[in-house]
């Protein structure tokens, strides 16, 4: 394991998590962001509205700055989220 410096102050003391849980976190946001900003190739189908889209993206987004700000809640569902996937 990588020995990370701890820095007081920064957004995983106010989320309540090391520093490395808090990258991981803000990796997992980001990842999101990005899956939900992929062009979606529309078809006669597509069930999804454009404002749906653009709900999901703003969502993303809040995810993202959440996570940068520390949010002790949303780290914690993220962290949650990626233990129960490797099971």
């Amino acid at each position: 394991m990588r020995d990370v410096e701890q820095v007081a102050g920064g957004p995983w003391d106010r989320a309540g998590v090391d520093r490395e849980t808090w990258y991981a976190a803000r990796l997992m946001a980001a990842a999101i962001r990005e899956t939900v900003r992929l062009a979606l190739k529309p078809t006669e189908r597509d069930e999804a509205l454009p404002a749906d889209h653009e709900r999901l993206g703003e969502y993303a987004d809040g995810l993202v700055m959440a996570v940068e700000d520390g949010d002790p809640e949303t780290v914690a569902m993220l962290v949650r989220r990626a233990k129960g996937s490797v099971s």
